[in-house]
């Protein structure tokens, strides 16, 4: 887990050398250094054309349409002038006789400047890259080889010193490798290599390395150990190996959260981000146990929560690895939607479901309440229009401490034991668009003498026709009744 700077910490130079040299055959290597969103602007604005009668500009705007249409990455182009010399957090590129006032060093055709930013986790984010040009070289634009016959005879093809800057710009480094235009010599490459390609594929799609669950609101038992992800596997790069767990979750409205990651043993971090990692808080208060909490008052969206532990121990008491139990509470103005649909059966439908839990009639939502709460639980079911006006039922599940029980035609919970069969019906009917089920109504647990309980419900639906397979939603509606 890396500690949180929103200031620019360092820049790094990288260029691209004339001579060429005896490479190896080593796959690419990743910092992990990227741009949020895999994407940036680059101001292009340089005068003059090559012999080939190219324009500069043109030959450039090409390299970078050759990055955006092979890889995840896109550069975008603002045809105007920025001093590639300047801090003033955009992309330049231009020619010059030195770099930034420095002589460039022998052979160097041309220098990229990056400039970072500590981000929460993993290698730094770019948050500027700069191209000078080293205009003392003979350029031309021209494909093949380097040595040619006629016109071009003794000159370096911009174009392909371009896709070798722009590489660096987006986050790769010199590969050494024979077939890569990344390779730290020009050669008689000109076009990207499948090796340039995967770099960049892989450098965007850290989350493609991670298992990603979905988040149940409620109680969630868990453990981080050898065989999980690791943040370095999720920011494809940077040294840090601490476990991390992924969880996904919606929010339809604006929604308050408080989240708890408790054990005796793993040091816990949570981390809350948004759907493409940006990071959006973490808890980094080391307290005197293991455990870690995070409160946060979201709009709607789709978010992130990490749950991450520190790659070196940082307390005694606490471990790098071990057994968590992540607890997450809401409170919100509307019901909450229950994740995606699924089936007992591996059918396929559009079914959506959404549910909520109130105290004051429909004034909030949320999940956790006292005792002498009086509780209204309600579902709604947005039917898949194939199954629409077909002869079929509604079905009720409440999962406590791992019994089901189910809801019968009569509004009494059945405890079935963990593999139902028959299924019980809550409702028999033809089927509408859109089905509401009050599930309960005035409960008060207190009354029922329930102190302290965890209840997770699960609604779905079927068709008479196939009573076997039952359509329901992979998020459950939770509630904890507590002191």
């Amino acid at each position: 887990m890396s500690h949180f700077s929103t200031k620019t910490i360092s820049f790094s130079m990288i260029g691209l050398l004339i001579t060429s040299a005896a490479q190896t055959a080593d796959a690419f290597e990743l910092s992990g250094s990227k741009w949020f969103g895999a994407e940036t602007v680059i101001y292009v604005d340089m005068e003059g054309q090559s012999g080939t009668g190219i324009l500069w500009n043109t030959a450039f705007i090409a390299a970078m349409d050759d990055w955006t249409n092979a890889t995840p990455f896109t550069f975008a182009v603002n045809e105007a002038h920025r001093d590639p010399c300047t801090n003033d957090g955009l992309n330049g590129v231009d020619f010059a006789e030195d770099f930034c006032g420095t002589e460039f060093g022998n052979n160097t055709l041309a220098v990229t400047v990056r400039r970072f930013r500590n981000t929460l986790l993993g290698a730094p984010d770019i948050v500027q890259a700069d191209i000078v040009v080293n205009a003392a070289e003979a350029f031309d634009v021209f494909d093949g080889n380097l040595v040619q016959f006629g016109p071009t005879f003794g000159k370096i093809d911009f174009r392909r010193t371009a896709l070798h800057e722009l590489g660096h710009v987006l986050g790769l480094e010199h590969e050494n490798i024979k077939a890569a235009i990344m390779a730290p010599k020009i050669s008689n490459l000109d076009r990207l290599q499948a090796d340039d390609i995967a770099a960049v594929v892989a450098l965007y799609s850290g989350l493609d390395n991670c298992a990603i669950k979905d988040l149940n609101f409620g109680l969630t038992n868990a453990a981080l150990d050898t065989g999980d992800c690791t943040v370095q596997d999720l920011t494809a790069g940077g040294e840090d190996t601490s476990f991390i767990d992924i969880y996904r979750f919606e929010l339809s409205n604006t929604t308050e959260l408080e989240f708890s990651m408790t054990s005796l043993t793993l040091e816990s971090v949570l981390l809350l981000a948004s759907a493409d990692l940006n990071y959006l808080d973490v808890d980094s208060v080391i307290n005197d146990d293991c455990s870690s909490t995070l409160d946060a008052t979201l709009p709607p969206g789709s978010y992130l929560l990490l749950a991450n532990t520190y790659d070196e121990p940082i307390k005694e008491a606490c471990q790098t690895s071990g057994a968590y139990q992540l607890n997450v509470a809401f409170l919100s103005d509307s019901p909450q939607a229950l994740g995606n649909n699924s089936s007992l059966q591996g059918g396929l439908s559009s079914a959506q479901f959404s549910g909520g839990i109130t105290a004051n009639n429909g004034v909030s939502f949320g999940n956790r309440f006292t005792p002498d709460d009086s509780l209204d639980i309600t579902a709604t079911i947005t039917v898949d229009p194939n199954h629409v006006g077909q002869a079929g039922f509604l079905v009720v599940a409440a999962v406590v401490d791992g019994q089901i029980l189910l809801l019968n035609e009569q509004g009494a919970f059945i405890e079935v034991g963990t593999n139902p069969d028959p299924i019980i019906r809550a409702v028999n009917k033809t089927l509408e668009a859109s089905e509401t089920l009050d599930i309960v109504s005035d409960l008060v647990p207190a009354e029922l003498g329930i102190n302290s309980i965890t209840v997770d419900f699960v609604i779905g639906y079927g068709l008479a026709s196939d009573p076997a397979e039952i359509y329901f939603h992979q998020v459950p509606l939770n509630l904890i009744v507590a002191p």
